[in-house]
């Protein structure tokens, strides 16, 4: 939990930008990555958590439907957990397509959940420029979130010992 009170003000802060200022450039979708890089580094019933209020808080600030992109976050935390007991997410490469693939998993999930609503909804084609630069800036972001974590709990020799 304590990674996603570190993580929780770059997200608000970078959906605040996105849904004002930003709201016409093709900008990475950092919940994602973030939901991505926790469900890889380890997964608990926090991280599960961590991607539902992160979902929710995604929807309420884009104006979209509540509960669409938290529904899709939670799943995508399941699948990388699970994949991620198969799959090593060691290389920027597999890093990358991983959040390529999970950004086009939520986009199919948030257009499935709308069209399930009732809603006229399209599949956008700017779902796969977003996942394409989601995957591209995922190393970078991946970095940027390990440099926090390191920063704000610095090790002791104590955790050295094994």
């Amino acid at each position: 939990m304590k990674e996603f009170l570190l993580f929780l003000p770059l997200a608000i802060a970078y959906m605040a930008l996105k849904s004002t200022v930003l709201a016409g450039f093709p900008l990475p979708d950092i919940p994602l990555i973030i939901v991505f890089y926790m469900a890889h580094r380890k997964a608990a019933v926090d991280g599960a958590l961590c991607a539902f209020a992160l979902g929710y808080l995604d929807d309420a600030m884009s104006g979209g439907m509540l509960g669409t992109s938290s529904f899709s976050l939670v799943v995508i935390f399941l699948a990388v957990h699970l994949l991620s007991k198969v799959v090593q997410f060691t290389t920027p490469a597999v890093k990358g397509g991983g959040v390529f693939a999970a950004s086009l998993l939520k986009g199919a999930l948030a257009y499935y959940i709308l069209r399930a609503a009732g809603l006229d909804a399209i599949f956008q084609s700017g779902v796969f420029l977003e996942a394409a630069v989601s995957g591209l800036l995922a190393p970078a972001v991946f970095a940027v979130l390990q440099k926090t974590v390191d920063f704000a709990t610095p090790r002791k020799f104590k955790d050295n010992e094994n």
